[in-house]
């Protein structure tokens, strides 16, 4: 394999054209994703920490399958924690604080419970119990909960969506200072479209243009006697006038804030934090290096447009536990043999 130059290399960059093979490009992060391609908390979190002594993962390009990372870790000063299970990221809580990162946690806790949306997530009330204990450890301003997507179907109305946001709204207030949101986008994916319909979720649909703006009204409503900020990832609907700012989850400003005893880490933020090229165009975040893979998430959530299959996922995940079962620890998530 050819070691081409050190640099940050996303999905939008253009790496040295190989002369054959595969190319590997290595790259020093100072914050890590961890992780929007899969939940590295629930399945894979022995593997990471793992890794993370080891000092590198090898990171494969889902697009360009002759193009790799070796993302080292001996920059690395922060993490953002991404999981749908608080219990697997609590339970993991002094493993991870050994590492001396400065890190936050992004939990999905969305409420479709017996819709068949997300067929293997914990039961909800286990969630919620768990994120409770998780803030409470952590404090709430490192807990962060996303309702994300959210959809509507013709088992789900938007008044019976409604009750379910107002009601975790009261178990999960108390709890953390902001809520992230996005709605469904089922078009601009072609792969959620065909497990859609592969799954026979074909009901499933997106919000009109008015529904958006009264669900914002819901969801400030809501959120004002917490005093939580809600946000809007990845939106280009304006929503302040409903109090509801562009989300940013890698976000330099909440670093700033939980890392304000690291003046080091403050002034490379002030140095080089900036917004990612690499996603999508009204995304905010700052540039962070993710160490997931795709088609490796096990909560069958049918909506997800990172699972290709739950025989994809399935195989992958075989493999994983092979490498595993043998003493290995794969250089990434899924082993080359």
């Amino acid at each position: 394999m050819e070691i081409v130059s050190d640099q940050q290399v996303t999905l939008g960059g253009k790496p040295t054209e190989p002369t054959g093979g595969v190319v590997i490009t290595d790259i020093h992060p100072v914050i890590i994703s961890v992780s929007r391609a899969t939940d590295i908390p629930a399945f894979y979190m022995d593997w990471f920490l793992h890794r993370y002594h080891e000092g590198y993962v090898i990171w494969k390009n889902p697009y360009r399958q002759n193009r790799r990372q070796r993302v080292l870790f001996d920059k690395t000063r922060a993490a953002v924690f991404w999981t749908k299970d608080p219990g697997s990221l609590l339970a993991s809580v002094d493993a991870i604080d050994a590492l001396s990162l400065h890190y936050y946690v992004q939990v999905t806790l969305n409420d479709y419970e017996g819709l068949g949306y997300e067929l293997r997530v914990p039961p909800l009330e286990k969630r919620i119990h768990d994120f409770q204990d998780l803030s409470r450890r952590l404090g709430k301003e490192r807990v962060i909960w996303r309702f994300d997507p959210l959809l509507l179907s013709d088992t789900l109305t938007i008044e019976s969506l409604f009750v379910r946001i107002e009601e975790l709204f009261a178990r999960l207030g108390p709890y953390c200072e902001r809520m992230v949101f996005s709605y469904v986008d089922i078009a601009g994916y072609r792969g959620v479209t065909r497990n859609m319909a592969r799954y026979g979720l074909t009901a499933v649909r997106e919000f009109t243009g008015e529904e958006k703006l009264t669900l914002a009204r819901v969801l400030e409503q809501c959120a004002k006697p917490y005093r939580i900020q809600v946000m809007a990832c990845c939106q280009e609907l304006d929503l302040l006038s409903y109090g509801i700012i562009q989300g940013r989850c890698i976000d330099d400003r909440l670093f700033r804030r939980i890392a304000s005893g690291d003046p080091d880490f403050i002034s490379w933020l002030d140095r080089s934090a900036r917004k990612d090229a690499g996603q999508r165009e009204h995304c905010t975040c700052i540039v962070a290096k993710d160490v997931g893979e795709y088609s490796t998430c096990l909560h069958q959530c049918r909506y997800c447009y990172a699972n290709r299959s739950d025989e994809v996922v399935a195989s992958r995940y075989l493999l994983h536990q092979k490498a595993r079962s043998q003493g290995l620890v794969p250089e990434s998530i899924v082993p080359e043999y």
